[in-house]
């Protein structure tokens, strides 16, 4: 008897399955406030790395612009003294101008081959250009190169050079005017601005060899490769052994022969660049733990317990114990689910009902269908027993072996029928209590023992349907006929029968040791008995067929291989 629920657990319950859904709508509202907090806090880490890079570009573009002025007062003076270097006044030049430039480190020029015609520094008699590929360019009709950083014969110091052509009043390339710039004195004039404590600027050459860091020794070709051409820098991030992540910011300051190199310690995790991006992700994400830690709470108290006692009844009606029911083991269940429990409940006896009636009719039928079989069995003796008193009044030997034969066709038919009766599944046989039933009928009807053949079968345990059952049989029964009554002397001999599956096709092979044919003087008569024709039927009423194998004196082997799709027919059980 169902005890009903008093108001008050029907209102808890209601409540209950109101929180549960109540706590789903919120995850599911959660999660787009949660990806848009991803989406967000992604965003707001790219803004941070940007204001990083900002931070460093700002103070870069100071100190570039002092190298910049540089550069240019370079190039201003070596235009207005390029006559007076010319006609080797290189001393003169240099006493005049390393006031204005103090990083100027020698002022030469070089003939059209390339050697010195005078140096402020050194000996100006001999000596060769420090940069061919630079002045090669010049010759070839560029009019100012400044040169990556490379080591000076003369000054023994790292140098920047800044290289002017030299034209003769026809035009033409009369040689070379170079202002070599100590590296170490442009570094200085980087460090002339204010700088943070924790920032450390340094110059680079295209090749990516660093002067004036105690950070970094040298950057990557590739880093070099993305900040030429960008005139706002770009933003690396390197980690190192001593300090730890570095910020390096490399820019492009004159031609992309000479870069400043910005570096400054990563902020931490507690910084305002970290702080702010987990903040903006952290507190969404922690509501949408707590949400999901509720609802999950929400439903393995509320749902998951009657789930999980919904699938053992499904269970149990699948295993087809209609009978089974469910008393009162949802009464606190939430309502949907009591509902579906008690539904679920009035399908299975109705299930059962039916199930009931099915099985009496099916019962009914297989009765009746057995009757059928074991009358057809009956009669088919009746006309094997007339068929034998005929044969007994038959004098004629041809007139009483064909009786014979009729007989025994007739008998495998009867056999058919009574396995089929016996056999708990009407529409298929099962081969082997089949076949070996039929085989000892066979011996014991061809007088076998008296004549010294025996039998030897080798079955798998196969089903066929019911239909193909009988031209197997009968296939079988010409076969060993023929075998018993041709292929044998008086000692007699084995007929062996084999039944098994090979790949795609059922294989019934039959083969003996008797005296065997010549198959080829066999063909060339064109003889066909009764039995080969019927043999060639059953074989095409199966689908199969047929390949003969024999040789004088070697016995003679008949294969017929039929498609085995049928031969593990699936049937319902009621």
């Amino acid at each position: 008897m169902t005890t009903r629920q008093t108001p008050e657990t029907e209102e808890k319950t209601r409540r209950g399955s109101l929180r549960l859904r109540l706590l789903f709508t919120i995850a599911a509202a959660l999660t787009p406030i949660l990806i848009f907090a991803g989406f967000r806090s992604y965003l707001n880490a790219q803004d941070a790395l940007a204001e990083r890079r900002n931070q460093l570009i700002e103070i870069a573009d100071r100190a570039i612009d002092e190298i910049e002025q540089v550069l240019s007062t370079v190039d201003t003076l070596q235009q207005i003294y390029m006559p007076n270097i010319a006609d080797g006044q290189c001393s003169e030049v240099f006493e005049t101008i390393s006031p204005r430039i103090p990083q100027l480190s020698n002022v030469a020029f070089f003939n059209e081959e390339g050697s010195v015609v005078c140096s402020a520094v050194g000996d100006s008699s001999s000596g060769t250009v420090a940069q061919p590929a630079a002045f090669a360019a010049l010759k070839a009709g560029a009019q100012s190169v400044r040169t990556d950083a490379f080591f000076g014969p003369r000054s023994q110091a790292w140098l920047f050079s800044v290289m002017r052509r030299v034209e003769d009043e026809n035009g033409e390339f009369a040689g070379v005017v170079a202002f070599p710039l100590k590296t170490e004195q442009l570094v200085r004039t980087v460090r002339l601005t204010n700088l943070p404590q924790d920032v450390e600027l340094a110059i680079s050459d295209g090749g990516g060899q660093v002067f004036g860091s105690a950070r970094v020794v040298a950057v990557n070709e590739d880093w070099i490769g993305q900040a030429t051409g960008d005139a706002d820098g770009v933003l690396f991030v390197t980690n190192t052994q001593k300090l730890g992540s570095l910020d390096v910011v490399v820019r492009s300051i004159v031609d992309d022969r000479m870069y400043a190199i910005i570096s400054r310690p990563s902020p931490g995790i507690f910084s305002e660049f970290t702080l702010e991006p987990l903040e903006s992700v952290g507190i969404p994400l922690l509501s949408f733990s707590l949400a999901l830690m509720a609802a999950w709470l929400a439903v393995d108290g509320l749902v998951l317990k009657w789930l999980a006692r919904l699938r053992r009844l499904a269970l149990i009606y699948g295993e087809g114990h209609y009978n089974f029911r469910i008393g009162n083991e949802f009464q606190n269940a939430p309502d949907e689910i009591s509902d579906f429990a008690y539904s679920f409940d009035r399908m299975a006896n109705r299930i059962a009902e039916r199930d009931a009636s099915l099985r009496s009719a099916i019962a009914t039928r297989d009765a009746a269908v057995k009757e059928i079989h074991h009358r057809v069995k009956n009669n088919l003796q009746i006309v094997a027993s007339f068929l034998n008193l005929q044969r007994r009044q038959v004098t004629d030997p041809g007139a009483r072996e064909v009786i014979a034969a009729a007989r025994h066709r007739i008998d495998a038919l009867s056999i058919v029928h009574q396995t089929l009766y016996q056999h708990e599944r009407l529409e298929t046989v099962h081969m082997e209590p089949f076949l070996e039933a039929l085989l000892s009928h066979l011996a014991g009807a061809l007088g076998m023992d008296e004549t010294g053949v025996r039998i030897d079968s080798d079955i798998e345990p196969l089903d066929r349907p019911a239909d193909d059952a009988i031209p197997i049989a009968l296939f079988i029964l010409e076969a060993v006929t023929n075998a018993s009554k041709y292929a044998f002397g008086e000692d007699g001999g084995v007929i062996t029968i084999r039944l098994y599956e090979d790949g795609e096709d059922i294989v019934l092979d039959i083969t003996d040791d008797g005296a065997g044919a010549d198959m080829d003087a066999s063909a060339k008569d064109g003889s066909s008995g009764l039995g080969s024709r019927l043999m060639s039927a059953f074989a095409k009423q199966l689908r199969g067929t047929i390949h003969t194998e024999s040789k004088p004196g070697e016995g003679f082997r008949v294969e017929l291989r039929m498609p085995s799709e049928y031969a593990k027919k699936k049937t319902t059980d009621f």
